[in-house]
């Protein structure tokens, strides 16, 4: 942040630099400056070149630093936009550096911010992270960067201002309300006006509720009271430490948090005419009005009674169905899933799972979505639903498959997802025929995507929720190869302060449960752990831990333990690996065998995994021998310090008085 107190004397717009014309590229400069080749070129250039990982390793794309000793000392943040990936996001900090050090832009200036369209970033030779502080902090001293975009909305000035006063307001409420761990204060909206209307806000994690609140109402307030003059196609307004956006096309990835109705349109105002029979036309005009009200008000009566009458006879049927009816989700009736789905075309079917069947629909405008019928509607079937509806209608993360809407009819149950172009993991990873279509890249940053969306289910979610079936064909791609973790059917959520919980019924995929689930039924984040573990293991030899059709005592696991004790890991990586892509796969394979670590307190949190994936430089320590999974006829392992290791048969068994392994769970939800 910089107040009045800190100079600005430049604000340049960098068209000409590599973004797309049509994105925000916005630099204003401070007005101090330093010399070429000085001791703070030399700290900028330190801080430039750490920020950016820092910030994308974040859960909330934000970082701060601090480099050198005053007068010579550089300050900086940078803030990613909510949904961008850790690619987008340190590739946006090292470019608004760029930007800044330009000659377009702030050459040899000792503070600038840059407004990107993925990402801010502040650096400045004065503690500007000071403003935070309470006796510090005055929201009337921040300067704003407001950006109206060309073109006019076609709509009144007074509904069109009731529009974006409506979106502002439930943007500013649900983003300053953020209440995860990493406070990571972002939310987006879509409004169904004409034309909708797409939404975004966001504060830095460093600011109180309060602070987040103050900042982004008083961007609503400069941008309604200002610039809204001619009805703009968008605004973009900015504060280093808040943004608030719209704009008639969508800026931001995934389905929006937030659905909100248009504002009533205002009624059309008409001028009376006075003619010389004028009393004469007005009685006629009072008898017809009257006679329309008495008809309507008929209508309405019939229309009322007839409603009463339904509610009463539905009221015994009134379970908890009803409470699905109140998600934040679509409701779709079966003819449009059936027509979506060619009446479910065995053409259309995507796969079948523990729970029903999936098709892939394409609804009357185009939109492609996936729908998973239930097998039944009664029992467990019911607490599916009800689970599914009530927890993924929460959700709202770029790696985790959307929840759109259901349906429910007579015998029939719906789901209906986003669909995901490019399918499962498990086709294109182990599937010989189709090929690898993914190099390293892809490769790490699906490792990286599956990492924070279980951050985000563990840590970060309004409710604590264990998969407990994370295995490659529940990570789907879509079509940049962003994974995105599907099936919730099986998540178990744990409310605040609970660490690890009991479960009669044991469901999940034999080589991805966690020994302690398989054999006791034990529920923590600490199973979702393992079940990780072996997906990076699996992603980065390109082998499965589990395939049907592998009949060897040695698995996947004691491969890799067994060329890892040996020093011979290199060759298990692929060979079109270059040095740098196969230091970081090592460092993966390295990390993974910390997550199948047979007892759980072994095991890191995912909040550790995330920093070692994203920390080259972090010393990490060495892994014991993991948890096995061998075929049928292997008998059982000793681990080299005495205790047995865990051998699971692949098909169903029973362990213990009442832990059985089957296909069906009820998930139990508790508030955090």
């Amino acid at each position: 942040m910089f107040t009045c107190r800190c100079a600005v004397v430049v604000v340049v717009a960098l068209a000409v630099l590599l973004l797309p014309a049509a994105a925000t590229q916005l630099v204003y400069c401070d007005d101090s400056t330093y010399a070429d080749n000085s001791t703070f070129q030399a700290n900028l250039n330190l801080l430039s070149a750490a920020l950016p990982a820092n910030a994308s390793a974040s859960p909330a794309g934000f970082a701060t630093g601090a480099v050198g000793t005053a007068p010579e000392q550089v300050n900086g943040m940078a803030l990613c936009r909510g949904d961008t990936n850790a690619s987008s996001c340190s590739s946006c900090v090292a470019a608004a550096f760029r930007y800044a050090q330009a000659q377009q832009g702030c050459p040899l200036t000792k503070g600038a911010t840059v407004y990107l369209d993925d990402c801010t970033l502040r650096f400045a030779g004065i503690r500007f992270l000071d403003f935070l502080r309470e006796d510090q902090w005055l929201v009337p001293e921040l300067v704003p960067a407001i950006e109206p975009a060309s073109g006019s909305v076609n709509a009144t000035d007074a509904w069109f201002g009731a529009a974006v006063a409506g979106i502002f307001t439930a943007l500013v409420d649900r983003a300053a309300a953020a209440s995860n761990a990493t406070r990571k204060y972002f939310a987006t909206a879509e409004m169904d006006f004409d034309p909708k209307l797409y939404g975004l806000a966001q504060c830095a994690p460093d600011l109180t509720p309060a602070q987040c609140q103050g900042c982004l109402g008083d961007l609503q307030s400069r941008v309604t009271a200002q610039f809204l003059s001619g009805r703009p196609l968008g605004n973009n307004a900015f504060m280093v430490w808040c943004s608030l956006r719209y704009s008639v096309s969508p800026f931001y990835a995934g389905r929006a948090m937030l659905q909100l109705p248009a504002p009533p349109a205002p009624p059309p105002t008409s001028t009376p005419t006075l003619h010389s029979s004028g009393r004469k036309v007005n009685a006629a005009g009072i008898s017809a009005g009257i006679a329309c009200v008495v008809v309507l008000m008929l209508i309405l009566s019939v229309f009322f009674f007839i409603r009463f009458r339904l509610r009463i006879k539905v009221k015994k049927n009134d379970h908890s169905l009803k409470k699905i009816g109140r998600a934040q989700c679509t409701i779709f009736d079966l003819l449009t899933l059936e027509e979506a789905t060619e009446h479910f075309a065995e053409k259309n079917k995507l796969g079948k799972g523990g729970f029903g069947i999936v098709y892939k629909g394409i609804l009357s405008d185009g939109q492609e979505i996936a729908v998973k019928k239930l097998l039944g509607r009664a029992g467990s079937g019911l607490d599916q639903l009800q689970n599914e509806v009530q927890v993924l209608a929460e959700l709202q993360h770029k790696n985790l498959v959307g929840l759109q809407g259901f349906c429910s009819h007579h015998n029939d149950t719906l789901l209906v997802y986003e669909y995901i172009k490019n399918g499962s993991l498990d086709t294109i990873l182990f599937d010989d025929r189709e090929g690898n279509a993914l190099n390293w890249e892809q490769q790490y940053n699906i490792i990286f995507g599956i990492a924070k969306g279980i951050l985000y289910l563990h840590e970060d979610s309004s409710m604590r929720i264990i998969h407990r079936d994370l295995k490659a064909n529940n990570i789907l791609l879509d079509d940049n190869m962003e994974p995105k973790i599907a099936d919730f059917g099986l998540a178990r959520l744990l409310g605040e302060g609970h660490t690890h919980t009991q479960t009669g019924r044991v469901v999940g995929t034999f080589g991805y449960m966690a020994p302690e689930y398989a054999s006791h039924g034990s529920v923590s984040p600490k199973i979702d752990i393992f079940s990780f573990g072996v997906l990076i293991l699996e992603i980065v030899t390109r082998r499965s831990n589990c395939s049907s059709d592998d009949h060897s005592t040695v698995n996947l696991l004691s491969d890799v333990w067994d060329h890892w004790k040996k020093g011979t890991m290199p060759q298990m990586l692929h060979r079109s690996l270059d040095e740098f892509a196969r230091s970081q796969a090592l460092r993966c394979i390295h990390i993974g065998l910390l997550c199948v670590q047979p007892e759980p307190d072994d095991r890191p949190d995912i909040s550790a995994v995330v920093f070692m994936l994203t920390r080259d430089s972090i010393e990490l320590q060495p892994p014991g021998q993991p948890a096995f999974f061998f075929g049928r006829e292997s008998p059982s392992a000793l681990r080299l310090d005495g205790q047995s290791s865990y051998v699971y048969h692949r098909d169903g068994f029973k362990l213990g008085q009442g832990v059985s392994v089957n296909g069906v769970t009820l998930s139990e939800l508790y508030p955090r």
